[in-house]
């Protein structure tokens, strides 16, 4: 019995345009190949509107691609912090334990010496750094193994190298990048794209402003538009300038990185006009943690639906969606 495999981007992409020319499910199903049921049960769980019972927006292949790369990302082992394992480490902390004892004389635990300064850290464990021995001064929390670019780093890969093509929009395929903070009250953010020909503009929530993080939204960006990405420009923020990410994300996926120069948000131009756009539905005073997917996906298709002069009075929806058929 041949093994089910998950609907993929290209495949959302062609359930849109069967939508859009009024197809049945049945005959959608036919095209694709895929029992009705897959097809059902795609619109029932990957529409924007399917989150709230309200009728918001049509389906659209992208957003549907990322609401399900997020519920699969949910999909993992549970903590560790157990209600038991929380009583034991408190009390063995007040009985005047370091973390490194209770991690290494205390079988029950089973956790190791830095998941607990992690758990106190963060406020998980009831207990202050200030009452450990050393004030949890010698303790440092891990350090991600990704390492700065230096300045040939930077240089190798500016904006200056860009080819014509890219600069004069005439290919498609680039992407600028660029992140929208949270309030201060918290460390989400989103990480915003937009290509550079028709302008389609998106955005994924990140968890936390730095390299690793971004480095797990590069998978996610490029499971949902893969075969149109050939390179993205971005700043020297601290999320973007990691020697050791870039470099991954250049050789995961055959793509060129490029730097704008520092203190020249002109030359990202496109994604800082979008990302001011954003904050329309979004003020600077928004906890991106308490904002859902479909409320961003929502935000980011009203956006990219409006008509443009540049196109002629067409959405960018619509400019991308032509350029997408052309890249697939």
């Amino acid at each position: 019995m041949p093994s089910f495999k998950h609907l993929d981007i290209e495949e959302r992409i062609k359930i849109e345009s069967y939508l859009e020319q009024g197809l049945s499910q049945a005959e959608i199903s036919r095209k694709l190949g895929r029992s009705r049921s897959t097809i059902s049960r795609e619109l029932k769980r990957n529409k924007p509107d399917s989150a709230n019972g309200l009728v918001i927006a049509p389906y659209f292949g992208s957003s549907a691609q990322n609401l399900a790369n997020i519920r699969r990302a949910e999909i993992g082992t549970k903590t560790k912090l157990s209600k038991y394992n929380k009583r034991l480490i408190e009390e063995h902390l007040r009985l005047k334990w370091s973390p490194e004892q209770i991690a290494c004389g205390l079988r029950k635990v089973n956790v190791s010496t830095n998941t607990i300064y992690n758990w106190i850290y963060k406020g998980l464990i009831d207990f202050s750094i200030k009452l450990l021995r050393h004030h949890g001064k010698r303790y440092r929390p891990h350090q991600s193994r990704y390492v700065k670019p230096d300045s040939k780093f930077i240089k190798v890969h500016s904006i200056e190298n860009r080819p014509k093509e890219i600069e004069s929009r005439s290919e498609f395929g680039h992407w600028e990048v660029d992140t929208v903070l949270s309030s201060r009250k918290s460390s989400y953010c989103l990480a915003t794209f937009i290509e550079r020909k028709t302008r389609f503009y998106y955005a994924i929530k990140m968890k936390k402003r730095n390299s690793a993080q971004f480095r797990m939204v590069m998978d996610t960006f490029m499971s949902n538009f893969g075969s149109a990405v050939k390179s993205i420009t971005c700043d020297h923020g601290v999320e973007f300038v990691n020697r050791l990410a870039i470099g991954s994300i250049e050789n995961a996926y055959n793509i060129k990185v490029y730097y704008a120069h520092a203190y020249a948000p002109h030359e990202r131009g496109s994604n800082e006009l979008h990302n001011y756009l954003l904050r329309e539905y979004f003020p600077k005073k928004t906890n991106f943690n308490k904002t859902s997917a479909v409320e961003i996906l929502t935000a980011i298709k009203d956006i990219n639906d409006r008509p443009r002069k540049m196109h002629n009075w067409k959405s960018t929806n619509f400019k991308f969606k032509r350029e997408l058929a052309k890249a697939y």
